[in-house]
């Protein structure tokens, strides 16, 4: 008599991991949670074999993987639920790379757009503090480097004192702001 292959418990991780790969969704019928209770499936089942890996795993809701039993897709149908997986997976992989360089621009245009505002300030003599970027940056967060900008244009050239450029630049731009809003 043959020995039925041991079932092993499927890790929470693993199990999430499944889910959110099939964005919480049934890939048999496609209903969503919370609406079905969702499960996690082998395409190949632990009977024949099938273990407990991703490319091996799929979200089902309750019912279709309760109504599937041990049967098998074909091995077309599994080819291809796999084959979709590793798109999908690889499609996120470059989503989340681009998301990365996207980041890694923008940061680097911040620290550009920083500069620029502290050449204005300083008249390439000195640089900012830590706090002086972390300030700037708030300021260009809040009203946009355009402002800013013009901002530290203003303060340079009715006040002298670096120290003193500085501290009313906030002051400009707010002022810049609403004066142009109440003006439209």
């Amino acid at each position: 008599m043959e020995e039925k292959p041991k079932r092993k418990a499927i890790s929470k991780k693993l199990r999430f991991e499944v889910f959110k790969r099939d964005s919480f969704t049934c890939q048999y019928c496609g209903r969503k949670a919370p609406d079905v209770v969702l499960e996690v499936d082998h395409i190949k089942p632990v009977a024949e074999g099938g273990k407990n890996t991703l490319l091996n795993l799929v979200t089902s809701c309750m019912e279709c993987n309760r109504g599937k039993g041990k049967r098998v897709l074909t091995e077309n149908q599994e080819l291809e639920k796999e084959r979709k997986q590793l798109e999908i997976m690889q499609e996120r992989r470059e989503q989340l790379k681009m998301m990365v360089e996207w980041k890694d621009e923008l940061a680097q245009l911040e620290d550009e757009q920083i500069k620029f505002i502290e050449s204005i300030i300083f008249d390439g003599k000195d640089e900012f503090t830590d706090f002086g970027r972390r300030k700037v940056k708030m300021h260009i967060r809040r009203f946009g480097f355009d402002v800013v900008a013009e901002s530290a244009e203003i303060a340079s050239l009715q006040y002298g004192d670096f120290e003193e450029r500085f501290q009313k630049l906030g002051g400009i731009a707010y002022n810049r702001t609403y004066r142009d809003k109440e003006g439209q």
